[in-house]
């Protein structure tokens, strides 16, 4: 199989997959792109290349098929989805279950097993330590708000960003050097403004 025909059959597959949840404040085809090109940008500087590096990329595509179907558990339904999908095209069975396995990773606080593990959530988590960190997390709390209908409040969304700021630690070597200074400064912000409200 030609790996770079397939990844390129997959995103149209994907684009075309996740495009009547576009609408979702977050979790959208954009995230999906970021997490999808980020992947790409860590499996280069963390040395995986061939078979792993394409296993790696479908994974970050299909990581949020599953909220096409529904909101909570969609880790498991976009298992599911990337299976189906996979099986469709003849893909070996070894690989499936190791994309299965990258795309349950993403379920938040999973602890990652292997580097290929520790990518995906990596690139999953990635604006946690940019510039943008706040405007996607403010989108988060939006679509949990009026997509899954489960109302937080200002106060409390502060209090758990901040709990996920702190137990989340990068796992790559590139992630920790390039990301790690901002994710504790935003922390830090965090931290402030929780006391500011107290």
């Amino acid at each position: 199989m030609d790996e770079q025909k397939i990844i390129n059959n997959v995103l149209r597959y994907i684009l075309d997959l996740l495009d009547p949840i576009n609408h979702y404040p977050y979790h959208n085809i954009n995230h999906t792109l970021d997490v999808y090109s980020r992947v790409w940008y860590l499996c280069d500087k963390e040395w995986i290349f061939y078979e792993d590096k394409t296993d790696l990329l479908i994974a970050a595509l299909f990581h949020d098929t599953g909220f096409t179907v529904q909101y909570s558990d969609n880790e498991k339904i976009g298992m599911r989805i990337a299976r189906v999908y996979l099986e469709s095209i003849g893909y070996k069975e070894a690989r499936i279950q190791k994309i299965e396995r990258l795309i349950f990773s993403t379920v938040l606080f999973t602890e990652a097993h292997d580097l290929l593990e520790s990518i995906i959530q990596d690139a999953d988590l990635d604006n946690l330590g940019r510039k943008d960190c706040f405007i996607k997390t403010l989108l988060v709390r939006k679509e949990l708000n009026t997509i899954a209908h489960i109302n937080i409040s200002k106060a409390k969304w502060l209090e758990i960003s901040y709990n996920l700021m702190r137990k989340f630690t990068y796992r790559t070597a590139t992630a920790k050097w390039e990301r790690n200074m901002l994710k504790k400064i935003n922390t830090l912000k965090l931290e402030e403004k929780i006391t500011i409200k107290k």
